[in-house]
């Protein structure tokens, strides 16, 4: 399993085709006591959800090769040049059909992508989409609830459809063997618009590797809400622990099972001079044991704040941390997936 996410965030290729999860308010949007706490953002007016996906079945395949679109899970929709749709999956659930032994563990990655309406590719450069990733470690964990989200950038006036799509796999199949997986019934992709908004992906070049007892600030941006008091901010981490022997990071040790690590959003209102205006406010901190079975896993990281408390500043500077707490390192992967697809990512916007 130690070079899935490297599969993933290489070789993954489209077919020729929550803040939240459910309810709004999930997705571990648990606010610091400092922070200013606000309440979720409901759909706005023009918002749509897809039909909602049946049961759908999927193989899984010894490496990963691609994406399968969700059945009821597309939406289409017109936008302009520059116009944003904020995008995330609700109801997702999966987990294995074939019966699975300890050991007998599954790579997983779930992206929610967008192309024109009539099936045609997104220009070359153009950000495609986010991924959620995670092996299935069996037998005590049988299934797992994916939260992909996301912000669509229209790159020109036209028609887009945008869906949920997986791909599994796994060093596993070999010789005929055969495991599939199943997504549940009811899995929706929602849209909807906001008055201010922005997305960022971490550059490829600033993947960083955060040694035992380090913490890293990282997937810094700097936003300027308008239009609306509320804001929230998402920034989620696709994260490896780095085994013995990875060809992902080093510094593994033999004997050690994985990463124990912690990840929250930080935020500092400041003005575009540079000045700040009091002390950074934090998101709750989402706590992970990435075992070596696990081997990769996204963190989602959700922080609601409001203009009014930003004490006068016009601006905030936000910024993910990822502290290791022991274990082995770990990585915090960067750039995108082939098709554009995108690793380490924030989005925000008012409401």
């Amino acid at each position: 399993m130690r070079r899935f996410l490297t599969a993933v965030t290489a070789a993954v290729v489209l077919s020729a085709s929550a803040v939240w999860s459910g309810t709004p308010a999930s997705a571990g949007a648990q606010a610091s006591a400092g922070a200013q706490t606000s309440t979720a953002p409901t759909a706005s007016a023009g918002s749509q959800v897809s039909a909602g996906s049946p049961v759908f079945d999927y193989q899984v395949t010894r490496h990963a090769a691609e994406y399968k679109e969700i059945p009821g899970t597309r939406i289409e929709f017109d936008a302009r040049a520059g116009e944003t749709s904020y995008l995330w999956s609700r109801g997702l659930r999966a987990g294995n059909l074939t019966p699975l032994v300890q050991g007998e563990n599954i790579g997983n990655t779930f992206a929610v992508n967008c192309r024109l309406a009539d099936g045609t590719a997104l220009p070359a450069g153009t950000e495609t989409g986010a991924y959620w990733a995670a092996n299935l470690v069996p037998p005590d964990e049988t299934s797992y609830a994916p939260s992909v989200r996301w912000l669509f950038s229209a790159p020109a006036d036209g028609r887009y459809a945008c869906r949920i799509s997986v791909v599994g796999y796994s060093s596993i199949i070999t010789g005929g063997r055969q495991v599939t997986m199943r997504v549940a019934a009811g899995a929706e992709l929602a849209r909807a618009q906001y008055p201010a908004t922005a997305r960022w992906t971490l550059p490829a070049a600033s993947s960083v590797v955060v040694q035992p007892g380090a913490t890293a600030t990282t997937l810094g941006y700097t936003f300027t809400p308008a239009g609306a008091d509320r804001i929230a901010v998402v920034q989620d981490v696709a994260l490896s622990t780095c085994v013995p022997g990875s060809s992902i990071c080093g510094g593994g040790i033999p004997g050690v099972d994985g990463s124990r690590v912690e990840t929250w959003v930080e935020a500092q209102p400041r003005n575009p001079d540079g000045t700040t205006c009091g002390a950074p406010v934090s998101s709750a901190a989402q706590k992970w044991h990435i075992s070596n079975a696990k081997h990769h896993q996204t963190s989602p990281n959700t922080l609601y704040l409001t203009r009014a408390g930003l004490g006068g500043c016009s601006e905030v500077r936000l910024a993910l941390k990822v502290r290791n707490t022991g274990g082995n390192p770990v990585n915090v992967h960067a750039g995108h997936a082939s098709g554009g697809i995108a690793a380490t990512h924030g989005v925000a916007f008012t409401y």
